[in-house]
């Protein structure tokens, strides 16, 4: 088999960094972005960010939407005290810009692939810790959003699962990272093991959902959180 060529969106983050550095290391060609680049989160931005790849590329056989926003300093918080911009906002980054993707990836994958979007344990699970309403429920969205994909994408072969991460060593993350009383409520929140997930824990997921070995996986919401779906 030729190696995977993959779209990476998000690619300079902390996880779609480690996403791209997986992919290369099994040998997969990788073309990415991010808001400095294209911005798929703006209209027109997405199948900007597919056409390019697919040329550059020389076809497209994977795409990985790993942008995210935390809406913290817009106002996000809990429903009393969520701004309208925060709500907005998130809203267009974390879910919204997902529509768009894969509405423009999936028409260039129908010879068979396979798309992975990182969403988040917030989306099921929530804590005192981490109440950002804005957040959680932009990051719910997507879960219908890509059963319904991996549905309509199933007669072209295309597979599309999504990725629910905990906590995650990124900079999105540093605040609870920081926070010496979160740190310490960690084992109740990921009981195999309290302490961060790394990126590069959740890029082997999404390289393994990428590869033919999950050929029989769609609309899949697979954990990848030290158990704090278990809560």
């Amino acid at each position: 088999m030729s190696a995977p060529r993959v779209l990476v969106a998000g690619s300079e983050g902390g996880i779609g960094s480690a996403c791209v550095d997986t992919i290369r290391a099994a040998g997969g060609a990788v073309y990415g972005v991010d808001a400095g680049t294209i911005d798929i989160t703006q209209p027109g931005g997405a199948e900007r960010a597919v056409n390019q790849a697919y040329d550059v590329l020389g076809g497209l056989d994977g795409v990985v939407h790993a942008i995210g926003m935390s809406g913290r300093r817009l106002g996000d918080g809990t429903i009393g005290d969520c701004t309208d911009e925060a709500w907005a906002e998130v809203h267009r980054v974390n879910h919204e810009s997902v529509f768009r993707l894969l509405r423009a990836s999936i028409p260039k994958l129908t010879g068979g692939g396979s798309i992975v979007v990182i969403g988040s344990a917030l989306a099921t699970s929530l804590h005192r810790d981490f109440r950002t309403v804005a957040y959680a429920s932009a990051k719910g969205a997507l879960i219908p959003l890509v059963r319904s994909a991996a549905y309509d994408a199933a007669p072209a072969g295309v597979r599309v699962n999504l990725v629910a991460a905990g906590l995650v060593d990124t900079p999105m993350a540093r605040r609870a990272l920081g926070s010496a009383e979160i740190s310490r409520r960690l084992p109740e929140l990921m009981p195999l093991g309290g302490v961060a997930c790394t990126p590069r824990e959740i890029a082997d997921v999404v390289s393994w959902l990428l590869s033919p070995a999950s050929r029989r996986t769609t609309g899949a919401v697979i954990p990848v959180d030290g158990g704090w779906h278990l809560r």
